[in-house]
């Protein structure tokens, strides 16, 4: 199919076990490609995954860290994570973020956690307490 209506589709977790993203994406043949929103003071622990991704911010600034260089990028900003690298994403606390992500389809849309003795999304003392609720119940339920 070559055109897809994102308020039509399904919103789906992205790395439940490690991250509050959510959102939509197609699986092309050699692209994966979505939109993906963070709610605010939430995002992902330090991950890795075998593709190289970049991320578009169109609402609300990240927190991003890639192999432990930091920067917080904004709405137009473009974050590019080389294949492999440490790397995560915390939507600062002001607003939720939505960003535009493509990777290659060498893996999935998810990654591996650098620290997988626990599970769970990084969820901040900014997050509101109903997000940060359904993401901690998100967790409970992953780790049984």
């Amino acid at each position: 199919m070559p055109f897809y209506d994102p308020e039509t589709m399904e919103q789906r977790l992205a790395g439940a076990s490690y991250s509050t993203s959510e959102g939509v994406w197609v699986d092309g043949e050699r692209v994966i490609f979505g939109i993906i929103n963070k709610p605010a003071g939430t995002g992902s622990r330090p991950h890795r995954h075998p593709n190289e991704q970049f991320i578009l911010v169109q609402q609300g600034s990240l927190q991003a860290m890639i192999d432990g260089e930091r920067k917080t990028v904004g709405k137009g900003g473009i974050i590019h994570i080389p294949a492999n690298s440490l790397h995560s994403m915390v939507a600062t606390d002001d607003e939720d973020v939505i960003f535009i992500v493509a990777k290659d389809t060498a893996w999935q849309i998810e990654g591996v956690a650098e620290d997988d003795s626990s599970y769970g999304a990084y969820i901040g003392e900014g997050a509101d307490a109903s997000v940060a609720a359904r993401f901690r119940g998100i967790a409970e339920k992953g780790s049984e």
